[in-house]
């Protein structure tokens, strides 16, 4: 059990709500070709999930909502949440303007109930460093997963944590703890990573989760883990000195020294 500064948590949905007009008008997201039909998928989350068509799928941390109706559009009953106002609005804009059959509910990830269960959930990318309490997280998991039902989550390594991500640096110099504290790391200026020049006058508030502390958590909560996997690859380059990979969108460092990422897939039995 983990003991939450509210305002912690209070700040980071300042400050993703301060992002989200930013990120809809950014190439990163490139609304225009979703607009167009694209997908805001990648490989792994396909991969991951598998044919959603006909299934109901809970997207929890969905930020602006294209994760979540990239999953209607290939049939999933989608429902997506975020603890950010202005983004569970846009996502619900976009989705009547573009006629998708996904509903989004504002909410902190780890008090979640939605009084239902579903047959997929799922969570991707950038989305358990804002959790304090991962044990809270798996419960919420576990309480929407229909018996049978399947969890997939695709995540930056939390090895990534621990080095120096300050542009202009290059190499591996570590910077904060890999093993998790009670207190989070604070950035006092966030920005966004869609436009690193840009300054919000922002903190953010961020806790590593080693892969023991994730599998617990999960197991803890009465899911079983059925895969899981590590990856030399990312789709963001949260670090100056990883280069792109040869497929169009990723990341590495050369060499392949240690993994990027990682994939968790559970079921509720």
């Amino acid at each position: 059990m983990t003991t939450t500064n509210t305002s912690w948590l209070a700040a980071n949905a300042e400050l993703w709500d301060a992002r989200v007009p930013l990120h809809v008008d950014s190439d990163w997201y490139n609304l225009r070709d979703f607009r167009a039909g694209r997908l805001a998928l990648d490989e792994i989350e396909l991969a991951g999930v598998g044919d959603p068509a006909g299934r109901s799928l809970l997207h929890l941390q969905c930020h602006f909502g294209l994760g979540t109706l990239s999953w209607a559009r290939l049939g999933a009953e989608a429902t997506g949440v975020d603890f950010s106002a202005a983004a569970v609005e846009r996502a619900r804009a976009l989705a009547t303007e573009l006629g998708l059959p996904a509903r989004f509910e504002q909410a902190e990830v780890s008090a979640l109930d939605l009084g239902r269960t579903f047959d997929i959930c799922f969570t991707s990318w950038g989305v358990l460093m804002w959790l304090p309490d991962l044990e809270a997280w798996a419960r919420t998991v576990a309480r929407h997963l229909a018996p049978g039902g399947v969890f997939f989550l695709a995540e930056g390594h939390p090895h990534l944590f621990i080095w120096d991500d300050e542009p202009g640096k290059d190499g591996y110099r570590p910077r904060n703890p890999y093993f998790r504290h009670s207190t989070p790391v604070v950035d006092e200026e966030a920005g966004t990573y869609v436009d690193p020049s840009q300054r919000l006058g922002l903190p953010q508030y961020r806790w590593n989760h080693p892969l023991a502390e994730v599998v617990s958590a999960l197991a803890g909560a009465g899911l079983r883990v059925t895969g899981m996997a590590e990856h030399p690859v990312l789709p963001w380059q949260p670090l100056p000195w990883m280069t792109a990979h040869e497929r169009p969108g990723w990341w590495r460092v050369p060499g392949d020294p240690f993994p990027l990422s990682f994939t968790v897939t559970a079921t509720k039995d």
